[in-house]
């Protein structure tokens, strides 16, 4: 006998049966019951999350009458999809506006034994754009026997023209624990004992699908084992060892390079890739900061107990702003390994990094502020050169622009100017500065980007700076510099030269006359 799998086997037969979508199938038996239905509708959602099935379902419940209940054998056809009244059509293999053209032609049928001729289309947002072109006017309306049931994962891709034909029902991601309920729910039907984290584990990596779900606990249950645990369940599906991983964790907590280096390399001897690794990392850092801004009792986590007892561990060690600052690092370092051809080393720098984010300071700063690593006995403090995480920095009168100048010259459209300024005076985080010979006919540009150089600065200083300009340059000669610049304003030849170069009109001027 031919092995019918779990997804098939199990799919769901009546409105209560579609699991996570109680809403839509109380709507459309409301519906039903009313005699409000409509002539179209349009089921959106993620694969694996009930759209087929609560098509079939719904089909099967208008085209209810006497011949089909006295008929069983006519709802099994409906359900299965190979029913005369209710035509499947997969919108992927039959996307050309022939078939369309065929489509419109057999809704002039009757129905042979049922109430209504139903169209179920999935995948439907794979139909040409000729295709939906001549469905339109049958969409819109349709002889009275005929409905039509649009399902998509990709409904962007779906005309307006057609989606405001239908009553669109969007159908959510399945929540993890309702995948588990009913994955146990199968597994007492299949005999088989699965651990509750192991369930919930799969029903996880689901990720909101109940086919993927069942997929998975198809592979788990095709050993023929009636019992299976987390190994058995490492093993099967090829997942990274939870054990290591909590040991990885560990290892973040107590500032252990050897444990944690020794952590990784066990997971990438398993087949576990460099960025998964950091991907799993990021996860547990992200249950931390959840547990620790809302608690561990919060229903925004649907993870195991072990994985609660981690979080608990990061988030009593690390405050929420270097919990956020790790998870940064994660993602950021993940990009560069999958990019980069010194993956293993940036990734063994990347783990080192976090078993050091307890040496930084938890309070929070601002876009402005500098990191630090918080004091250690015998130690000279040295200051930092990148915001790398957050730190407490507090604010002083100390400014030192020999480290600003230095900073000017290494930004592009800065080089220049910065040999063009001279530093007068820091007070109250107020830098002013002057404009030496050498920049006499550039004022007006440094004066259009002291932002620029307010940012420079306050990124060096660890404090928010604003930048004061003070010219060598008498007034009146700054001002008529000024009107000259102003005059070209609306010039076509300047402004397509400013556009061209992305440039400023810095000074204006006047070439000498020709006396021929």
């Amino acid at each position: 006998m031919t092995y019918t799998v779990l997804a098939r086997r199990y799919r769901s037969t009546t409105f209560e049966d579609v699991v996570g979508q109680e809403a839509i199938a109380n709507t459309l038996k409301n519906a039903i019951a009313t005699n409000r239905t409509a002539h179209a509708y349009l089921f959106t959602g993620t694969r694996g999350v009930g759209k087929t099935s609560m098509a079939r379902i719904f089909a099967r419940a208008l085209n209810s009458n006497e011949a089909l209940e006295q008929n069983n054998d006519i709802g099994a056809s409906i359900l299965q999809g190979n029913d005369l009244d209710v035509i499947e059509i997969d919108g992927a293999s039959n996307r050309g506006v022939q078939e369309a053209r065929d489509l419109i032609a057999s809704a002039g049928l009757a129905p042979t034994r049922c109430p209504y001729r139903i169209y179920i289309i999935d995948e439907v947002h794979m139909l040409t754009t000729p295709a939906f072109n001549a469905l339109l006017k049958t969409m819109e309306e349709p002889p009275s026997h005929v409905k039509f049931i649009l399902c998509t994962t990709e409904p962007h891709k779906v005309p307006q023209t057609i989606q405001s034909r239908c009553q669109r029902f969007d159908f959510k991601s399945i929540p993890t624990p309702s995948i588990a309920e009913h994955l146990k729910w199968i597994l007492n039907q299949e005999g088989v004992k699965v651990d509750d984290n192991s369930i919930t584990f799969i029903a996880r990596l689901g990720n909101g699908s109940m086919r993927d779900a069942l997929s998975l606990l198809d592979r788990v249950i095709s050993t023929g084992e009636k019992k299976i645990g987390p190994e058995e369940l490492e093993s099967i599906l090829g997942i990274p060892s939870q054990a290591h991983l909590q040991t990885l964790c560990a290892s973040l907590c107590s500032g252990e390079l050897k444990e944690a280096f020794e952590s990784t390399t066990a997971l990438i001897e398993q087949g576990t890739s460099l960025e998964q690794i950091l991907s799993l990392i990021a996860a547990s850092l992200r249950n931390a900061l959840i547990t620790s801004t809302c608690g561990s009792d919060t229903h925004l986590l649907d993870i195991s107990d072990i994985e609660h007892e981690v979080a608990a561990t990061l988030a009593n060690t690390f405050s929420p702003s270097v919990l956020t600052y790790m998870i940064a690092l994660c993602d950021a370092s993940s990009r560069q390994v999958r990019r980069g051809g010194t993956g293993r080393a940036l990734f063994d720098a990347t783990i080192a990094r976090l078993c050091l984010s307890s040496e930084f300071e938890s309070s929070a700063v601002t876009p402005y502020e500098q990191p630090k690593l918080t004091k250690k006995k015998s130690e000279t403090p040295k200051p930092a050169k990148r915001v790398d995480t957050v730190s407490d920095v507090k604010q002083t009168n100390e400014f030192d622009w020999a480290l600003v100048k230095q900073k000017l010259k290494e930004t592009a459209g800065l080089k220049r100017v910065a040999s063009m300024l001279v530093f007068e005076s820091f007070d109250k985080q107020q830098l002013t500065l002057s404009v030496n010979d050498s920049g006499a006919e550039a004022v007006n540009y440094i004066e259009s980007i002291k932002e620029n150089l307010a940012q420079v600065a306050s990124e060096i200083s660890g404090q928010r700076v604003t930048v004061q300009i003070n010219s060598n340059s008498s007034t009146s000669t700054r001002v008529n510099e000024s009107q000259k610049v102003d005059e070209l304003d609306g010039n076509d030849l300047v402004d397509s030269a400013k556009g061209l170069f992305q440039g400023t009109v810095v000074n204006v001027t006047e070439l000498p006359k020709d006396d021929n």
